[in-house]
């Protein structure tokens, strides 16, 4: 399952792309509108918009669209949840920023983390496994920020 959020929507995009769905969107610029209905009806994804003239368009040129009622990500995420059934698992799988797919660092690319000043020395000599997104560079691991994630899902989604 495949979807695209407009700008509105762009925290909700982050969370999807956690779960693992290939969630796009887009940059600022004239005729978003225009350009989120072309991309989602050339690549079959699902729009999801609090935008209700948007949702009107895109289901009128044939496009499955979602108009996302509540102004909170939670509830966002439940609507989108029991609309489309998926699961709401956190998997290293996609990129949060860019939605490309990342991969597991080897062991001989750690030159790679080592590059970036957001990853601390400590972590890097503690055997973390680390992930990377290939096309804009981003290193993920599983340290706080992922423990708070879990703590999320545990909350609100089981």
């Amino acid at each position: 399952m495949k979807f695209i959020a407009d700008r509105m929507l762009e925290r909700l995009a982050r969370w999807l792309r956690l779960f693992g769905y290939d969630t796009s969107g887009i940059k600022k610029q004239e005729n978003e509108d225009d350009t989120l209905l072309e991309l989602a009806q050339s690549e079959g994804r699902i729009l999801v918009s609090r935008d209700e003239e948007l949702i009107r368009r895109a289901v009128k040129k044939g496009i499955r669209a979602y108009l996302v009622r509540s102004p909170e990500i939670i509830e966002q995420l439940r609507e989108v949840q029991k609309e489309f059934n998926i699961k709401l698992e956190p998997v290293m799988d996609r990129c949060s920023l860019c939605n490309s797919p990342i991969r597991k660092v080897e062991p001989s690319e750690m030159g790679l983390v080592r590059s970036k000043d957001y990853v601390y020395l400590a972590r890097l000599e503690s055997g973390t496994e680390f992930w990377i997104c290939d096309k804009c560079g981003q290193v993920y691991w599983q340290g706080k920020h992922w423990e708070n994630i879990m703590e999320t899902v545990k909350k609100y989604f089981q």
